[in-house]
């Protein structure tokens, strides 16, 4: 079994998981396989034969991925569960209805934008301030950070100006503004406390309400909880497994309402739960607040390599791939599991040439990016050498080069790790070169020109 010390390690923590809280790090560069380490162990180690409740969030939906409740109330909480959950259940009635209460003044928000009269970037940048839920923490500092920037589609300098005025036009939307002048008692009763605390505190507040519904499903509601919405209890569940994949794509957004909210109330919880955080750096790297706030709760940090010659040749062996290419096909992946198992796959199919095998593996290796990225790395597949000269050279002066490098050197799964330039692996660009060529030849000989003068120039990869 490949990667058998570290499956046995995280199984072995999720088998032991009790008494409070546990966080385990999974660590290592794109491609390097962390999904695959945590799809064996729970293939393996099925989380409800071993009493947990799994929830998870991953990056894969664009959509999503920088909205706050998209991710919380779309992907931690879903709607349906497996069994031993009842299909027609929701299981999380408080969180969704802190959801509903947001979201609905989102929509109040949104209005009022545009009746604002703000200029479009501003008014773009404060919806993805209000969707990144980040605008009513106010012990939170406002930073680019929290905005995909990319998905935006504003360039690097504007964005600074259009994030601070769009900061100070969300602050001063009546939709978000408290309201307090009514006695408490008439709050209540039009539901306006709930309204005022996720407006004052919505990290705290969502928190409080999703691990009410996790305690309700997994250990049954307390008393003062009656005469609220309830569900019945997962029978034979008494454990919490939250596995969040792609941590570094979901951070910004996630990272302080886990460390200053989630984290704290799991840990005194009245069931045991293990997080699972599969990232490419340390997580104390990808949040700031990581480890002066969580980092007592670190059982263990698992770091993934690529394969070494002898597990990728066991591993070509096994797909029948013949001796004469192992070596080639080692050096062309530098080990890396996710690239490894695409060239075994077009080594193994009986027309390893064709376009559609091309596009597949382009697919693939494009699958997490956003559409600006995309745009990007495929510019970049035409230079032998990447740098701030080269990428002006492909994208033009509209495009922030530095901007574009330091996205490209942060991108281990395409980015050579050995050449002594920055450079496309050169398996992945063999490949989308092909795949590129094929669907549109006149636009890839009209790239290939215009970086010709600069592949001229670059010193060898």
């Amino acid at each position: 079994m490949r990667r058998s010390s570290e499956v046995a390690a995280l199984s072995k923590l999720l088998r032991e998981a009790s008494n409070g809280l546990g966080v385990v790090a999974i660590v290592g560069p794109g491609g390097v396989g962390k999904s695959y380490l945590l799809d064996e162990v729970l293939r393996q180690d099925k989380p409800r034969d071993l009493g947990f409740m799994h929830l998870s969030v991953d990056a894969s939906n664009p959509q999503t991925r920088s909205d706050f409740f998209g991710l919380v109330d779309g992907q931690l909480a879903a709607r349906s569960l497996p069994p031993p959950a009842r299909p027609d259940d929701d299981y999380f009635p408080q969180l969704r209805s802190i959801a509903g209460v947001y979201r609905d003044m989102v929509e109040k928000a949104t209005a009022e934008l545009g009746r604002s009269g703000a200029p479009d970037e501003v008014r773009t940048a404060a919806l993805s301030l209000l969707r990144t839920a980040h605008v009513l923490n106010d012990a939170i500092p406002k930073t680019r950070r929290i905005l995909d920037v990319a998905k935006l589609g504003i360039d690097e300098e504007a964005t600074r100006v259009a994030l601070d005025s769009g900061w100070e036009l969300v602050t001063k939307l009546g939709a978000l503004r408290h309201s307090s002048s009514l006695p408490g008692p008439i709050r209540d009763l039009f539901g306006l406390t709930k309204r005022n605390r996720v407006q004052r505190d919505l990290f705290n507040v969502t928190a409080d309400a999703l691990c009410g519904d996790i305690t309700a499903a997994l250990s049954g509601y307390r008393k003062q909880d009656l005469l609220k919405i309830t569900h019945p209890r997962l029978e034979g569940l008494s454990r919490l497994l939250i596995v969040l994949d792609d941590y570094e794509a979901t951070a910004p957004v996630l990272g302080d309402f886990l460390v200053s909210a989630l984290l704290p109330r799991l840990a005194a919880a009245p069931f045991p739960t293990l997080v699972v955080i599969a990232c490419r750096d340390d997580p104390e790297a990808t949040h700031v607040g990581f480890g002066q706030h969580a980092k007592r709760w670190i059982k263990e940090q698992i770091v993934l390599r690529p394969f070494d010659r002898e597990a990728a040749v066991e591993l070509m062996s096994e797909a029948k791939i013949p001796a004469e290419k192992h070596q080639r096909l080692f050096d062309s992946t530098h080990g890396f599991p996710f690239l490894l198992s695409l060239a075994i796959e077009e080594a193994a199919a009986p027309d390893s040439e064709s376009a559609l095998i091309a596009k597949k593996f382009f697919d693939r290796t494009t699958r997490w990016m956003t559409e600006r990225e995309l745009g990007w790395f495929v510019a970049l597949c035409y230079l032998d050498v990447v740098n701030e000269d080269t990428i002006c050279a492909v994208l033009g002066e509209a495009e922030d080069a530095a901007a574009v490098q330091r996205w490209f050197e942060h991108e281990a799964s395409i980015r050579d790790p050995v050449a002594p330039v920055f450079t496309i692996r050169s398996l992945i660009r063999e490949k989308s070169l092909r795949y590129l060529a094929a669907r549109s030849p006149s636009r890839h000989r009209a790239m290939l020109e215009r970086a010709s003068p600069v592949r001229a120039s670059s010193p060898p990869a």
